[in-house]
């Protein structure tokens, strides 16, 4: 969450008007890295293979330890439309520009001219992980000991 926090305030670019375009570029290939780093951890959610933390996996531990049918039935289908949202992420840019890179593939930030979206599945997640626990996680970050602590909840559904 603090990720996708951090790369939607540089994603405004706030201080255009000062860099160089050096600078600017820069600026878009780190935002290019959030935007991997981001698609990879969602995608990973969605991982069916054993050891990972993920949707399926937390489900599956949740059945061994007798999870009633109904609620079993009612999670399952949180992490099957979680799945569905995330195919295009998997499909179309995890395995197409992070997982395997193709020889020449172009190594240009795709930021301004072609973004990924992953706010709805990053939304998703969120939704899944409260249904799965059974309550309002919370997402807290302190920056300090001076600073206030955030929200992070709370800073992403706001514009």
């Amino acid at each position: 969450m603090l990720t996708i926090l951090a790369h939607r305030e540089k994603q405004r670019l706030p201080n255009l008007g000062k860099m160089s375009r050096e600078d600017l570029v820069l600026e878009l290939a780190l935002l290019e890295s959030g935007t991997r780093d981001i698609i990879a951890r969602l995608t990973a959610l969605d991982d069916d293979g054993s050891g990972s933390r993920s949707f399926p996996n937390a489900l599956a531990a949740m059945n061994r330890e007798g999870l009633a049918a109904r609620k079993a039935e009612e999670l399952k289908a949180h992490v099957k439309a979680y799945r569905a949202a995330i195919n295009d992420l998997k499909v179309n840019h995890r395995n197409s520009y992070i997982s395997h890179v193709q020889e020449f593939a172009e190594v240009l930030p795709r930021v301004l001219d072609k973004p990924v979206r992953f706010e709805m599945a990053a939304s998703l997640s969120v939704n899944v992980l409260d249904a799965l626990m059974g309550r309002q996680v919370e997402y807290r970050f302190r920056v300090g000991s001076q600073e206030p602590e955030l929200d992070l909840r709370a800073r992403l559904s706001g514009p």
